[in-house]
């Protein structure tokens, strides 16, 4: 019925939209083209949501510090397709975001410059992704259906918002932290700005409806998820590992200089300034408009949004948290689009040059993807990890444990369970109190029956000695396993 509404260039419109979420998801290291290694934060994610599927339950089996959504957003499509099904989960999800930057990038240009807009933005995401069911990525729809909910309260002709969309906006909040618990900036910036607005125009009557939906919204999400982890008795770990040590992560950059640098680093990585230049000219331009709000409100969020990851100590290098930005790149791209269209809009061959020119200037994006998609010809590491699962389950019996020594890609490739919730050790687990004690307590008393280390080419395989965690489980294979195999990206070695 909808798409009987829609006319043929509406229709071919979204239809390339789907062809954007196609092209970014076609690369995932879940994708049934080539399934290939995933990287090492997507392999304790996927894990976790294994261990999901046969009983098993976050923070009590398994330790990690991001939030439950991350894991139950991707056991339906798990459990019911394997790899497969993340890969279409990837998909959907990448689907909404690209629909709804669209949506906001209207605000900003007609159909066609909306649609280039959101092209190059997801181009530039293409820079940024090089993890795979992230928090980043999961994320990514809530921060656009959001963004798209504020830009239409600022920037549409009628500034009142529907209840409904209020209840979605509080829904989007809490489905975000409860996926990664720093993914807030985006609201806390429009909601001050909304706030201070409605104070200052004594709107008290509509900042109480606005607070009130906003909050139900919230309620409606965070409700169920307290009960999973309350009726589960893991409420209690939950706090522990994602809570503490989550904000202990979040707060690693401790000194004004490391801040700083951190700073320069995030916002000069791919243009990822650019939003920031935008939202400021709108500051300027807009001074006395009605739009005004918008771009305080869109500056300060991505202004906070920033300066948290350059709080955190691993902002200033860690490639994959830039891709929280890109909900501020539709507008600003889209904006930039416009600009350009307009110097070639006497031009016959206008389009042309204009894809061209962004080509050229978003090449990083691109490069990346070439690189990328070039995996999926060349390399077979998922065949070898579906090997060396196949290795320790007919060496081992079905109630043996197993452990892999810093990196979890092991895992969803056996059907033996861990001898540690401690699947990955350090990289913010080591925040925990006691986190190395209990596992290095853990593998002395259970001694599982295989210990795997990783060693293909672009792993840290054995060359990785953490001594904090490690010492004495090497020293415990001296004495007490001996090499079963050295194939497949693996020594696996067995309990005498």
């Amino acid at each position: 019925m909808l798409l009987n509404k829609l006319n043929k260039t509406d229709k071919l419109i979204y239809l390339g939209l789907f062809l954007i979420a196609f092209a970014v998801i076609i690369c995932s290291s879940f994708s049934p083209m080539n399934f290939r290694r995933m990287h090492v934060d997507s392999a304790v994610y996927v894990t976790i949501s294994q261990g999901i599927t046969r009983g098993l339950l976050p923070y009590r089996d398994f330790a990690d510090n991001k939030g439950p959504l991350l894991y139950l957003i991707t056991v339906p499509g798990l459990f019911m397709g394997g790899f497969t099904g993340i890969w279409i989960t990837e998909l959907i999800l990448m689907f909404v975001s690209v629909l709804f930057a669209y949506k906001t990038a209207l605000f900003f240009g007609d159909r066609h410059i909306a649609f280039i807009g959101t092209t190059f933005s997801f181009v530039i995401l293409l820079s940024f992704f090089n993890i795979h069911v992230s928090g980043e990525e999961y994320s990514m729809p809530f921060l656009m259906i959001s963004l798209y909910i504020f830009a239409k309260h600022f920037l549409s002709q009628k500034q009142e918002t529907k209840f409904t969309e209020l209840i979605i906006l509080g829904a989007c909040l809490a489905c975000s932290v409860l996926i990664k618990q720093n993914m807030f900036f985006l609201w806390l910036g429009f909601c001050m700005i909304i706030f201070a607005e409605s104070i200052i125009k004594r709107r008290f009557v509509m900042l109480g409806r606005y607070v009130s939906g906003f909050c139900l919204g919230i309620i409606v999400i965070f409700l169920p998820v307290y009960l999973y982890l309350k009726t589960n008795g893991i409420i209690n770990v939950f706090y522990e590992q994602v809570v503490i040590a989550g904000a202990a992560r979040g707060l690693e950059a401790t000194s004004l200089k490391d801040i700083v640098n951190n700073f320069y680093a995030i916002i000069h990585r791919n243009y990822s300034v650019l939003p920031l230049f935008f939202g400021l000219f709108g500051m300027i331009t807009k001074y006395k408009h009605t739009s005004f709000c918008f771009y305080l409100g869109y500056t300060v969020s991505y202004f906070l949004t920033a300066l948290f990851l350059a709080i955190s100590g691993a902002g200033g290098s860690v490639i994959h948290y830039n891709m929280v930005f890109i909900p501020y790149f539709v507008p600003a791209v889209t904006f930039i689009v416009g600009l350009v269209h307009s110097v070639f809009s006497e031009k016959r061959i206008k389009g042309a040059v204009l894809i061209l020119f962004f080509c050229i200037v978003f090449s990083e994006g691109l490069v990346r993807y070439l690189i990328d998609f070039s995996k999926i010809i060349r390399h077979s590491s998922g065949r070898e990890l579906i090997n060396a699962g196949k290795m320790i389950d007919e060496n081992t019996n079905p109630d043996d444990t197993i452990i892999a020594l810093r990196h979890a890609y092991i895992y969803p490739f056996t059907k033996r369970n861990a001898a540690s919730k401690y699947i990955f050790q350090g990289a913010g687990l080591d925040l925990v109190p006691g986190a190395s004690e209990e596992f290095i307590s853990d593998i002395l008393n259970n001694k599982p029956a295989i210990i795997a280390v990783f060693t293909a080419e672009d792993g840290d395989g054995s060359t990785i000695y953490l001594e904090k965690w490690h010492a004495p489980i090497y020293e415990l294979m001296k004495n007490e396993y001996s090499l079963l195999s050295e194939e497949n990206g693996y020594k696996l070695f067995k309990h005498n």
